[in-house]
């Protein structure tokens, strides 16, 4: 499936997979940042119990639950030109779904190549860029976790 449809705000947004080049080099920014934040927080043997059920947890959650889990992270670790760089993918992957003069839906680009808005509903909006971001990244990046990555062996068993 190379395009999705979400809501969001109460808007409809369609969702095209980014270029395998943008889709990989943000995997690896995101593992990195997520590695970089349990460095930064190691778990300390008082909170042992907390960790193994925080395990529980996240071997029950659904590969997007955990996708959106890791992006929540990894936002707070990633430099501002990571971050940019993978909101500026996002946007360039994700349209507006409008009706105009009782046509039927079309997709709008919320960004122009040159990395101006071209939604209105966007632009000054930070928490709707960061959710469309999110829901772009697990579109585009969901491959990647159900492959490998945290909680997953990359070799079969």
């Amino acid at each position: 499936m190379r395009e999705t449809v979400v809501e969001v705000s109460g808007s409809r947004w369609q969702i095209h997979k980014m270029t395998p080049l943008d889709g990989s080099y943000i995997w690896q920014r995101l593992m990195n940042a997520v590695y970089k934040a349990q460095d930064d927080h190691p778990v300390k043997e008082s909170e042992a119990g907390s960790e193994r059920r925080a395990e529980e947890a996240v071997a029950k959650a659904t590969p997007e639950e955990r996708l959106r889990t890791l992006c929540g992270i990894a936002f707070l670790q990633l430099s501002r030109e990571d971050m940019g760089f993978a909101q500026r993918a996002a946007m360039l992957v994700t349209s507006h779904m409008e009706t105009l003069a009782g046509q039927p839906e079309q997709p709008m680009p919320v960004m122009l190549t040159d990395g101006r808005w071209a939604c209105p509903l966007l632009e000054e909006d930070p928490m709707l860029v960061t959710r469309l971001t999110v829901e772009a990244l697990v579109f585009s990046l969901l491959p990647f976790l159900a492959e490998s990555g945290p909680g997953r062996s990359s070799q079969a068993a």
